[in-house]
């Protein structure tokens, strides 16, 4: 077995709907790698011009990050495009993507992680906003974003389900 993505579950249970899943993801990807190259692009316009006044290491990480989206987007639209084109490659993925045993995993790992993440950023604030004041600020606001994101998600999806 193969470790799968989290983002990589689906509820197609035909090729036919799997393949138009893999459609829909691959634009998405495009768009993503799109905004990936713009990101780096305008970060080396911004170092090339040297008016901006951004530090030389804050324009070094818009630029990797950037690139790693852009790159990390071509590969998935790539594997896509060839599970597209074998349809036994695309039967096997859309099996292991639907088995619940993996679904259930992936939901665990997922939880764990956020788990993990919570614990991280709550340490971070508390300790990196002794030295940067704003880290508090912006750690414990994203820490707000999640919680209040988690409990619309989960209404939501009471009512939905």
């Amino acid at each position: 077995m193969s470790i799968r993505g989290i983002f990589c579950q689906t509820a197609a249970t035909t090729n036919e709907e799997y393949r138009k899943e893999l459609k829909s993801r691959n634009i998405g990807f495009g768009f993503l790698a799109i905004g990936g190259a713009g990101a780096a692009i305008m970060a080396g316009f911004a170092q090339s011009r040297g008016t901006v006044g951004i530090p030389d290491y804050m324009l070094g990480v818009y630029s990797g990050v950037g690139t790693g989206i852009m790159l990390a987007a071509v590969v998935l639209y790539v594997r896509n495009h060839l599970l597209l084109k074998d349809e036994e490659k695309l039967k096997k993925s859309r099996l292991e993507n639907y088995d619940e045993r993996n679904v259930e995993i992936r939901n665990k790992a997922v939880l764990a992680a956020v788990k993990a993440l919570l614990i991280a950023c709550f340490v971070t604030a508390m300790v990196g906003g002794i030295f940067y004041p704003y880290l508090i600020k912006a750690l414990i606001f994203m820490l707000d974003v999640f919680l209040f994101a988690y409990l619309i998600a989960n209404s939501y999806y009471k009512r939905r389900m």
